[in-house]
């Protein structure tokens, strides 16, 4: 399989190592179309943006390239906060973004203190026992589920990799919302099961590096290596070149 663009990218204005020139430079040594630049939002601590104008920042730096060969596009992975779904990326900036990615992220501070032991002082002590546990995978599923069906979300990051959800019900709402399921290269996640679970339930994927560094733009060879091995077609796969129009839209140009 090859494909056309890379929807998962950081850059220096969070965690990444590199400058946006770079990384559209790198997306087109690897022949990539297109790639997105989709910073950490704000509330992750030390690893996120710090603080929303860096979204401005991007847009226009995006603006002044000079790359013909690659689109870029601006994005933000945003973070999950509280058990309703809230994400630290304001809709009105969420409405100037080609893509938005979201998940649930360790070291993120909680849109209220209820809420941030329920979810994520939960995933802490989930290895004492089944029943903290299952209070962890609810906690998590509700979430998940909720800023699926609550925000403009186009692709969910690394499904179930820090905080365990239940992939069945978190696949169905990525059905029903229009929502990308990410296969993350850059972490080797989610695991063959849960992906295959995924497909059955109808989802369509994308295949994503989640880079950081320039020479891991683009690199998708663990997510091709995998729906293959599946036999997950190259048509639930969104960004796989298939002669079809090849270009990202998003929910908020569709």
């Amino acid at each position: 399989m090859k494909y056309y663009g890379d929807y998962h990218t950081h850059s220096r204005y969070s965690d990444g190592r590199e400058q946006v020139e770079s990384i559209a430079e790198a997306a087109r040594w690897r022949g990539l179309s297109e790639v997105a630049v989709t910073d950490h939002g704000p509330r992750l601590l030390v690893l996120g943006v710090d603080g929303l104008s860096r979204y401005e920042q991007l847009l226009q730096e995006i603006n002044s390239l000079n790359i013909p060969e690659v689109r870029v596009l601006a994005g933000a992975e945003a973070n999950i906060i509280d058990l309703e779904g809230r994400l630290d990326i304001p809709f009105r900036l969420c409405e100037k973004l080609d893509v938005l990615v979201c998940g649930l992220h360790p070291y993120t501070i909680p849109g209220n203190i209820r809420d941030g032991w329920r979810l994520f002082g939960n995933n802490h002590l989930r290895r004492l026992g089944p029943g903290w546990r299952r209070k962890a995978v609810n906690a998590n599923t509700r979430a998940t589920v909720a800023a699926l069906e609550n925000n403009p979300v186009d692709i969910l990051a690394h499904p179930g990799l820090f905080f365990e959800v239940d992939i069945l019900e978190v696949a169905r709402a990525c059905v029903r919302e229009g929502v990308l399921f990410e296969i993350n290269c850059g972490h080797r996640h989610p695991r063959p099961e849960d992906v295959e679970t995924a497909f059955k339930a109808g989802v369509q994927f994308v295949i994503n590096s989640d880079a950081h560094y320039h020479d891991t733009v683009g690199e998708l060879e663990y997510g091709s290596w995998l729906v293959q091995s599946l036999g997950i077609p190259a048509e639930r796969i969104a960004n796989c070149r298939l002669g079809r129009d090849e270009r990202w839209t998003g929910k908020r140009k569709r």
